[in-house]
């Protein structure tokens, strides 16, 4: 029997191009890659020996001389696809008809820098978060680069990274910087403010040893703290309102910035002085960073304290405030009608012979209400006053202007009407009870206008007859009773031959007649009868009775003549 021995193990190392022909990769390797087998037995023929390769990418990848034992690559070798190749090469002496012993062999791909760097989180998922006006030297992100080639072998894989395209603060200067060896980048300079920009593009990039480069972009986002006041945009605020604004009615809008986003830029407004009654309320508006001033509760301009508010409104994010005086002025409305105090005035009588233009009394009214509003004219209901005998001045002062006379109206209910000048006008009014104290202004006069009737050559003494049922004169007097009877009743003493009027002392008296009367010679007689009253002082009056005499058929008929013309009118001959 024949025996090879051979080697337990041949290492074979092949430095693999992909630009080397296949003699060129042994030759760069300066070696044949040749395997030599021996034969013991003697006399053995070492040139029958074959050689053949088993195992995984035998005859795909690699082919070995069967009579030399040379070994070649069918391929080009990439050593990040498998960096070691095993193998069994078996010997077969006798021209492989013999015996045969076997060897391993393993295969070690050299590397050469043919990968450039990548960035694992490339080409869209370089993405990192930082908070804004974060110091220098605060970490953002880690770029990792990985780099296929071999590690161990020269410079291929060993990376250096930078920054190719960089941010810059207000003063130019570099944002980040990158760690040349790990990777890592951080802050670099002061300004990092999201209000400006709330993101930023780095380009990074890592460079083998070899020269080979690979980039990538990073988006850094800003993120926000609430490192902003709210503002309000005005520096004063105010409004006129009228006194009868409704309740929730608003009354003016505020608007406020705050340049943080988020919860930090959700601002609050609120009342949080000068409203000590809580007349008012604040609703916000967190979208629109605007807030609306609404009337709490119904305003009373007459109220004190109630015609202008002078309130402090502040607007606040989680952190910050500020804050803003308001000034509200409230408008008067008419609202108020004048008011008298007292309602009623029961005055003592007035005498009826007051003079014109004298004072009767001053009503004096009262307004609530400001400006015209509360501006107050004076004037009489005519209703309560329809023969126009007072008038009332712009102060109030009550006057007589026309004479007074109790026997035409006894007294008065004047309604003093006080008016305001507001729109529409409103009016208040105070009764004035007025009596007229009676003055014996007025003589007694006849009850009636008699019209008696004497016939004549009526024998004497004859009572007469006043009218046609009564034989009494009767006399009345307008002024009170005070200054009215018992009259006093006689005729002057010239007629005394004529007539006798008997005074009854109850206002009343008869006339009788002392003589005959002739109608002919007379045919009326007018008698004067003279009247007086028991006022302080008297009055005298007299009233004239007309008495008719009639007339009696005592006289004989005397001749006479009378002439008489009659006119005849003609009709014309066309008619």
């Amino acid at each position: 029997m024949h025996k090879f021995s051979w080697p337990q193990q041949h290492n074979l190392h092949l430095i693999y191009s992909p630009h080397m022909s296949l003699c060129d990769l042994f030759l760069f390797t300066k070696m044949k890659c040749k395997l030599k087998a021996t034969d013991p037995d003697k006399d053995a023929d070492q040139g029958a020996i074959r050689y053949s390769i088993h195992g995984q990418g035998a005859e795909s990848h690699f082919m070995i001389n069967d009579i030399t034992g040379e070994m070649y690559a069918q391929r080009t070798m990439d050593r990040e696809d498998r960096a070691v190749w095993r193998f069994v090469v078996m010997a077969t002496d006798e021209e492989g008809e013999g015996l045969t012993g076997f060897t391993d062999v393993i295969i070690n791909v050299w590397d050469i820098n043919d990968n450039a760097p990548t960035f694992s989180c490339a080409p869209d998922n370089c993405h990192s978060s930082i908070a804004e006006n974060s110091p220098p030297g605060t970490f953002v992100v880690e770029m990792t680069a990985v780099d296929l080639d071999d590690a161990a072998v020269g410079q291929n894989a060993i990376l250096t990274y930078r920054i190719t395209e960089n941010a810059h603060n207000a003063n130019s200067a570099d944002l980040f910087t990158i760690d040349s060896s790990t990777g890592t980048i951080s802050v670099a300079a002061e300004g990092l403010d999201r209000e400006l920009a709330d993101s930023h593009h780095l380009v990074v990039e890592a460079r083998d040893g070899g020269g080979m480069t690979g980039t990538a972009t990073v988006t850094v986002v800003v993120t926000d703290i609430n490192d902003h006041v709210p503002k309000f945009r005005e520096d004063w605020c105010g409004a006129r309102i009228p006194e009868s604004t409704n309740e929730d009615a608003p009354i003016l809008e505020l608007s406020a910035t705050d340049p943080d986003a988020g919860a930090y830029g959700h601002l609050t407004f609120s009342v949080v002085a000068g409203d000590a009654e809580q007349r008012f309320y604040m609703v916000t508006h967190r979208l629109e960073q605007t807030g609306t001033l609404r009337l709490k509760k119904k305003l009373d301009f007459e109220q004190l304290g109630e015609q202008r508010f002078n309130l402090t409104i502040k607007v606040e994010d989680s952190d910050f405030s500020s804050l803003i005086h308001c000034l509200v002025l409230v408008e008067d409305e008419n609202d108020n009608p004048p008011v008298f105090t007292p309602s009623s005035h029961l005055l003592s009588p007035l005498p009826e012979d007051t003079t014109v233009g004298g004072s009767i009394i001053q009503v004096v009214a009262t307004d609530s209400d400001s400006g015209l509003n509360g501006d107050i004219l004076y004037s009489i209901l005519p209703q309560s006053d329809p023969y126009g005998h007072f008038t009332v001045s712009r102060g109030g002062v009550v006057t007589v202007a026309r004479p007074l006379d109790r026997e035409t109206v006894a007294g008065y209910e004047l309604v003093v009407m006080a008016t305001d000048r507001g729109s529409p006008a409103l009016t208040g009014s105070v009764t004035v009870h007025l009596p007229l104290l009676d003055v014996n202004d007025n003589g007694p006069e006849l009850e009636a206008a008699y019209a008696p009737v004497l016939w004549e050559n009526s024998p004497a003494p004859q009572v007469v007859w006043l009218n046609s049922s009564s034989t009494l004169l009767h006399v009345v007097d307008r002024d009170s009773p005070q200054h009215g009877p018992p009259f006093f009743l006689s005729l002057p003493s010239v007629y005394s031959v004529d007539f006798h009027l008997q005074d009854h002392g109850n206002g009343s008296a008869t006339l009788t007649t002392l003589r005959r009367f002739d109608r002919e010679r007379q045919s009326e007689f007018l008698l004067p009868v003279v009247m007086i009253d028991s006022g302080d002082p008297p009055i005298t009056a007299t009233s004239t009775l007309t008495i008719t005499i009639g007339d009696h058929n005592d006289n004989a008929h005397q001749a006479g003549e009378k002439d008489v013309y009659v006119h005849i009118l003609l009709a014309s001959q066309q008619e």
